[in-house]
This record gives C-alpha cells, structure tokens and sequence, in this order.
C-alpha cells in the first residue's frame, strides 16, 4: 500500500530520493505550513540555519498559556529524513483525533514539535546524490588546508553513492555466503582469506589515501551539542553550539522552562533499553550518569514505550557520539530526554507474520531488503575502470547506507502510528500537580497559621532530579506575597523546594500576622503552577 504525505508527494529526479517517495523540501515546507489552519494548532520559528533557512517549531495547545510541555524534535542528522517525515505524520496523527480527545489531551500540557532543526540538509540532500549529516558550513573535515575538495563520487552514474569493491589478496572482505550483492569481513579467528577491500564509492581526489572523506555536509548537528563535545571530530563544528541551528534549539529551551520532557526522534535510541545507573559516573564533577531516580523513570516510561512498539519488533540501538542532542537535553538542560529512531528494519516470520527477535542490524538489514524487495537498497555489482586502481578490478554497487534508517515512506505508517500512541500515553504520565484549598487557623492577636498541601498525581516527578544540580532549571518553589500591614512571623516569601516524586505530597506553612489577603503561588513551570488566594 502506497502512502500519500499530507497529500503533497511528487517523484524526484534523484534515483534513491525517488524509490524512497519522499517529498522534497518545499513540499515539507508546505506540509509545516498547513498547521496554521488546524484546530489546536500554530506554527512558529525558532531561528534561521546557516542558510537562512526557517527552523519551525508546531504547537499544540489549547492557548497562549504556559502549561507542563512535551518537546518532540527531530531531523537534526541529515542522514535521517524518515524523522522529519515521522515526526510531521505523528502530528498529523494528533491533530486528527476527535477533537475532544485532543482537547483532554491539551487541557493540562502542551505538544510542540520541531520536526526539521537542520534545513540546510534536507534541502541539500533531496537536490543530489548523497545524503550527508551535516549543515551547509563549508569544514575541512580531513584537515588539510582545503574545503571540500574530495566529495563522494557517482562512478557508474546511476545517481546514487553506494559501495566500492576493490579485488586484493590481502583484502578484508568476501562475498556474503547468502546475499551475493553483499558483502562481509573475514572471521580471522578462522583463518578465513579475504578478496576484497571495501570503500565508499567515489576517487581519491585530494591523493591522500582515502575516499570521499571531504566533500559537502558542512557541520553535523548532533555532533555539536555541549555534553561531551569533542572538538577535532570530523563533523563536529569548531567548538560546543558553534552552529546557529545549535543554538537556535538550546535557547528555545531555555526560554520556555515549561518544557518537562524531550522526545528526539532520530539516530538514538534509550526507550528499548532503559538508561542504567552508574554509581560512580553520577557522582563525578562531571555528570555522565543518570540519577538512581531518574533511572527509575527510565525504566518505566521504557517498559510504556515497548508495550506500544511491540508490533514493530526489536528496535535498533545506537551508541552514543559525542555532542548529542539528546544527552545535553537531560545532562545540561534538565529535561526527561527520550530518543527513538521511530522505524528500524525487521523481519517477519512468514507464516505468523511475526517479527523475528535478532541481535544482528546487518543480517535483519539485509533479510529485511530482500524479504520486502526494496529497490534501490542492495545494488549489484558492476565494473568501472577507476584511475586509483589500474590494474586492480574495481566494481560499485552493494549496500546504500542510507535505507538502514529510512525506508520507502509506506513503511512509516504502521511506525508512526504506534509512536503516536507512546506519546500519547508519555504525555498522560507526565508530572501533574493538584492543590488542596488553603488550610486557614486563627492562632489570636491577628496571628494566623496558612498551610497549603500540593500532590504530584502524575506517574513522573517534577523533573529530573539531575535539575535540582543545574542552576537555570526553574524549581518547586512557593511565593507568598503580603499585603502593606501583615509580616511573617515564621516562613520565607521566596521559598525553593527539589523535585517532587510521583505520587508524593508536601505541605507548605507559614505564620503570619495581620489581616487581609494573601496572594500564594506555588509549582514549577514543568509540572504545573498555581496562584492561590487566602483571606485572612
């Protein structure tokens, strides 16, 4: 079943943009733009790219009000467009509930979602033959004085960078004892002789040794984030948020402290697999573990996450690389941060139609590519004459990298509509506080004791306790302002509390003399916050 885009699918001039049917730019573009005129719905933006390209964030919500918000972010690696694609169909999904679910949904939180925060390679990418991470910074990324002087190359002129098959004797590579137009490293633990070197497919232009090593792709988003940024990494920008779409994200976080929890929807993935705690990391200077407790929460919204996903089988993992997106929303910007890649290749059984469990991303790749005869994805091989190997047999062909994370959109709705589902459910479970009515005693002469009782009847605290570490999170806190005549005899104005767990309450008192009205709010941004009046 072929699906259609928000109705705004054309065929693209480019061989793998085409058999992956996905829009080009200005019909995303065109598809964030239809937001505006949906119920519940608006659209903003939140800076400019390098190229002067609009970074567009949607909000649902029911007003301007601010209320406890989940953030959903994606197309931040280039080489990941299924996520912009995902992330707008899953709000499309939203916005196509009745309208008075969608209304329950909203009346105590926010949904904003920022489905394309690198513009620069979307655009670039679905106009060529490559598929590239990065910005439209121009790097130099193998150092040597030079800027983008070795791009990849179509050497067969198909319109796509596949692999490059180099016969050698001492080769590491053979062919695939399966798929023939595959091929695999040689088991040296066996001895086993290799015939192949494998490179990605392009010519040794700058006559350093490799290949296709620099060429466009500029700076690599997810790569030039603050945890654990490391400088000198190819892609990695020229120091930590160098990059204006960088920073364009962190600063729409830091303006908007009612942003509890993050969804990134790209190349990471800790929802099939919980974070785990590190005792030793989580109390280093420098943080690089979760906390114990928010491990807990890990764990829980993990075990939501694979009842809702169950249909699609085994998720892909992911390391983490330095500079991410999603480790700096949680280490150094305090928020719950969730990753998905929203799709993975599986493979079914062909009887139960039931996915397959497997260790192997290469073998469920490759069974996955031949069991759904997706073109384009595995190519054979075919011979060139190529100027760095003369007297060697060069062939190109074998596997395309980027169908590993994005398939042939019609893959993406049954994806999609799980993921739908999770947030639906992560946004329920979300930190909600209620307030008790004021608990008045007159203790004589004036004198009054004032108590005020919160709970957190959500399934999530507050927010992380890694932000009661962090000086910019906004904290629980209450704020008890006087009228001219009335002191306090025991109890502060401006008082700061840690995060409050699921489930748990607290009682705020404070004695006060004189008559009249006091004006009480208490909460924190990312769970909720209340001003409260109480006649003495």
């Amino acid at each position: 079943m072929r699906s259609t885009f928000l109705g705004l699918l054309l065929i693209s001039p480019v061989l793998a943009f085409a058999q992956l049917k996905y829009p080009s730019y200005n019909e995303i573009q065109s598809s964030i733009h239809t937001f505006q005129t949906k119920d519940l719905a608006s659209q903003a933006v939140i800076g400019k790219s390098l190229g002067n390209e609009n970074i567009s964030v949607i909000k649902l919500q029911l007003d301007e009000k601010p209320r406890p918000t989940l953030l959903i972010v994606a197309g931040i690696d280039g080489k990941h467009p299924a996520g912009t694609i995902g992330a707008l169909q899953l709000t499309k999904n939203l916005t196509s509930l009745p309208k008075d679910s969608l209304q329950v949904l909203l009346k105590d939180k926010s949904i904003w979602i920022v489905p394309l925060v690198n513009p620069d390679a979307y655009k670039r990418n679905s106009l060529t033959n490559q598929w590239l991470s990065g910005n439209s910074r121009k790097v130099d990324n193998d150092r040597d004085g030079r800027l983008d002087e070795d791009p990849a190359k179509d050497l067969n002129g198909d319109g796509v960078i596949a692999q490059m098959r180099v016969e050698s004797p001492i080769g590491n590579f053979v062919v695939h004892n399966e798929y023939s137009n595959v091929l695999a490293a040689v088991d040296k633990s066996k001895a086993e002789k290799g015939k192949y070197n494998l490179f990605s497919e392009g010519a040794d232009q700058d006559f350093d040794g490799r290949y296709g090593e620099d060429g466009e792709g500029g700076v690599n988003i997810d790569r030039n984030f603050t945890f654990n940024y490391q400088a000198f990494l190819p892609e990695s920008g020229d120091y930590a948020a160098s990059e204006p779409e960088t920073r364009a994200l962190v600063d729409f976080i830091f303006a908007n402290p009612q942003i509890a929890s993050v969804l990134h929807i790209g190349l990471a993935n800790n929802l099939s697999e919980p974070e785990k705690f590190d005792a030793r990391q989580a109390n280093e200077r420098i943080v690089k573990s979760w906390s114990a407790n928010d491990v807990e929460v890990s764990k829980y919204i993990s075990s939501i996450y694979k009842e809702e996903i169950k249909s699609l089988g085994n998720a892909t993992k992911f390391g983490n690389h330095p500079g991410n997106f999603s480790n700096t929303a949680y280490y150094h910007l305090g928020k719950f941060s969730f990753s998905t890649p929203v799709w993975w290749p599986v493979v079914t059984d062909s009887t139960s139609n039931v996915p397959k469990a497997s260790n192997d991303v290469d073998e469920t790749f490759y069974g996955w590519v031949k069991q759904n005869n997706i073109q384009g994805a595995i190519l054979p091989w075919s011979k060139i004459n190529h100027p760095d190997f003369p007297n060697q047999e060069v062939e190109v062909g074998g596997v395309v990298d980027i169908y590993r994370n994005n398939p042939p959109i019609e893959f993406l709705v049954s994806a999609v509509k799980a993921h739908t589902s999770f947030v639906v459910r992560l946004l329920e479970n979300m930190a909600k506080l209620t307030f008790a009515a004021p608990k008045v005693t007159s203790l004589g002469n004036d004198v009054f004791r004032v108590e005020l009782s919160v709970m957190n009847v959500g399934n999530m605290p507050t927010y992380p306790e890694i932000g009661d570490r962090i000086r910019f999170v906004s904290r629980f806190k209450t704020v008890c302002d006087l009228q001219n005549g009335q002191q306090f005899l025991s109890g502060k104005r401006l008082q700061l509390y840690p995060s409050l767990p699921a489930g748990d309450s607290q009682t705020f008192s404070w004695l006060i003399k004189g008559k009249g009205t006091v004006k009480i709010q208490a909460g924190c941004p990312t769970s909720g916050e209340e001003l409260i009046e109480v006649k003495l």
